[in-house]
């Protein structure tokens, strides 16, 4: 069932709550391994070079569903396809702490990673045509929904670590927490697929070869900065941890303060973008990453100059993503399949970096966790430079260009 226009009032408020609900437990999924790596290496008698592997796995998920299941939101209800993905999702999470045995864990976290990253993708997209030109605030804060989760798991798992209690246990309330979002869902209708109804003069000013050359750019442009965020979800704790900077459990906490950071960050997002463009949010966040993290660089043994770096990086990281997908929306017609070329390179640096620094680890020592954070921050600031350089334009621009 589709959203008709005349009932859109009705309805934008309730959906958009799903939304939100939707990615709360999205966020579940993406802070609950980083927590628990000396765990698992502890319960699977794996070192931690072969425990990285968990995110390569979780990533073929994420890319598997990027290129295959993306278009289903351009033909199905797209409410609908999101509560079949968090059902598998909830699973999934359910199981994560119930095996001890490794390759069961591999299989685990590959289902994991097909499930939440049809969920991010889903939304991501949804939200965007359910609000259509005012999409930026409410893009921002469903991003803060997802914070809101990535802070509650590590959190929990910390106090489990703590008080000696089963991570299964955790795990499994997680996995039943979604349970009712999922059927929250269901009974919700689904916004208009936008192909139904696209801009005839935006159309003829966009070629193919333009879509597809601001895709891929994107498309690159956001491997390095999902890549930033995921190495600083996925090895801070061991990072500190392992440097003998502080306990296991107080490791966990700071993945928590890093995503408190980033939901600061996003919701103040939320209100700039209102008013600045996606490409001055994205700069700035870029720049402030950059300068944040030379605090593990300089003051790696202060705890409270850490503490800072940590919510100032997660302040940054934040916005980036969001707010590249409205400099997407800016330049293309948004579909299931761009957004699905998109997150497909956007999880194949989720699941390159960090499974190449923690192969690195063993071998190189801790300081990879940092030379990993730098050289991408780099990388991405040189392809943000190219996007601008040639395409320049907004799509509402080139669709009046076109009129005259």
């Amino acid at each position: 069932m589709f959203l008709k226009e005349q009932n859109r009032k009705k309805w934008a408020i309730p959906i958009t709550i799903g939304y939100f609900l939707t990615f709360v437990c999205f966020g579940f999924a993406g802070s609950a391994v980083g927590p628990l790596i000396n765990r698992l290496s502890e319960s699977t008698s794996a070192n931690i070079s072969a425990l990285s592997y968990l995110f390569l796995f979780r990533s073929f998920g994420f890319i598997g569903s990027s290129l295959l299941l993306a278009r289903l939101f351009d033909r199905f209800p797209g409410n609908r396809l999101l509560s079949f993905g968090l059902l598998f999702l909830g699973a999934m999470l359910a199981l994560l702490g119930s095996t001890s045995v490794l390759w069961q864990l591999f299989l685990i976290m590959f289902i994991l990673g097909i499930s939440a990253n049809f969920v991010n993708m889903g939304g991501n997209t949804l939200i965007q045509w359910l609000h259509k030109d005012n999409a930026g605030p409410f893009l921002n804060l469903v991003h803060v929904f997802y914070s809101i989760g990535c802070i509650i798991t590590p959190l929990l798992i910390g106090s489990s670590l703590n008080s000696g209690q089963p991570i299964g246990r955790t795990l499994l309330i997680l996995g039943f927490v979604v349970l009712p979002v999922a059927l929250f869902l269901v009974f919700l209708p689904s916004p208009e697929i936008p192909f139904q109804r696209t801009d005839k003069n935006a159309n003829q000013a966009q070629s193919q070869t333009h879509i597809w050359q601001v895709t891929l750019l994107i498309g690159l442009f956001t491997l390095f900065i999902v890549g930033v965020e995921c190495t600083y979800n996925s090895w801070l704790s061991t990072f500190l941890f392992a440097g003998g900077i502080m306990k296991e459990a107080d490791a966990a906490y700071f993945t928590s303060i890093f995503w408190t950071g980033s939901l600061v960050g996003r919701v103040l997002s939320a209100f700039a973008s209102m008013k600045v463009k996606p490409a001055k949010l994205v700069s700035s966040s870029l720049i402030l990453v950059l300068i944040s993290s030379l605090g593990f660089v300089f003051f790696r043994k202060q705890q409270t100059i850490i503490l800072i770096a940590t919510l100032l990086t997660g302040f940054a990281v934040g916005p980036l993503f969001p707010n590249t997908l409205l400099l997407l929306k800016e330049k293309v017609i948004l579909s299931g399949k761009m957004s699905g070329i998109v997150f497909a390179f956007s999880e194949t640096g989720s699941m390159v970096i960090p499974w190449i620094i923690g192969q690195l680890f063993d071998r190189t020592g801790l300081n990879i966790f940092l030379y990993g954070i730098f050289s991408q921050l780099i990388i991405a600031i040189i392809f943000l430079v190219i996007i601008q350089k040639r395409f320049p334009g907004s799509l509402e621009k080139m669709g009046n260009e076109a009129q005259v």
